[in-house]
């Protein structure tokens, strides 16, 4: 009888210890199952910090864009200023010609009486109104692209717009949420991006459009000082000096 009881007694003992070992093992599985489900959560959650800070920058890069636009729309009010007021320098140059030449000889007054009797013609538009008349049609482009752009974004964000969708309270449910919400954001961030790009674009446009109007504006102070010259120089011969 003693050795049976012995026998029985030794298949519990490691029937306990075999249960034990499996239970420790098991549960060391569980644990490395939830660590690993704590890193994917954590690390979604520190990409979705990094694409929410991207689209804060670009955000603040995309309004200093539009405060250089607003600029550059001011600058271009002021050549169209400046042409304007060249226009003025050249009507009175014009005036004071008239006056010399008809002051100069008998010659000068009747082609001065020629070219009043012409006065009457339709004229061409002065230099300043044509220059200003290029400056508003590159700025009407620029708003027209832009325009263009904001209806596109429009369509975008409204084809974007769907049923508020319920997460579960699990490590999946939470995981979901932050990836759908990564997806917004990058999609913001992509339309953030087509923005400055085109914006970009505006900037290079509107600049062209100001250079070349400058050198104009720096012939037109050329050829204005050379006639203020030679007024001052027939005036001086004039009054002997």
């Amino acid at each position: 009888r003693g050795q049976p009881c012995q026998h029985f007694a030794s298949m519990a003992r490691n029937g306990w210890a075999s249960n034990e070992g499996w239970e420790e093992k098991n549960w060391d599985a569980v644990t490395k199952q939830e660590q690993k489900k704590q890193e994917l959560l954590v690390k979604a959650s520190q990409n979705s910090d990094r694409i929410r800070q991207m689209v804060r920058e670009v955000d603040q890069t995309r309004s200093m864009a539009g405060d250089t636009l607003t600029t550059l729309d001011q600058q271009t009010e002021q050549i169209k200023r400046m042409h304007g007021e060249y226009d003025k320098v050249e009507a009175n140059l014009n005036f004071a010609d008239r006056t010399v030449r008809g002051m100069e000889s008998m010659w000068g007054s009747v082609k001065n009486w020629m070219t009043k009797s012409s006065a009457g013609r339709e004229r061409p538009p002065s230099t300043g109104a044509a220059e200003s008349a290029k400056l508003d049609r590159a700025s009407a482009a620029r708003q027209a692209a832009s325009g263009s752009r904001a209806g596109s974004d429009v369509r975008g964000a409204s084809s974007r717009s769907v049923e508020e969708k319920t997460y579960g309270e699990d490590w999946k449910g939470k995981l979901s949420k932050m990836e759908d919400q990564q997806d917004r954001d990058l999609d913001d961030l992509s339309r953030m991006v087509t923005d400055l790009k085109g914006m970009g674009k505006d900037m290079s446009y509107t600049l062209d459009a100001q250079t070349k109007s400058l050198d104009h504006l720096g012939d037109r102070t050329d050829v204005l000082g050379s006639r203020l010259k030679t007024s001052e120089r027939k005036i001086g011969k004039m009054i002997g000096r």
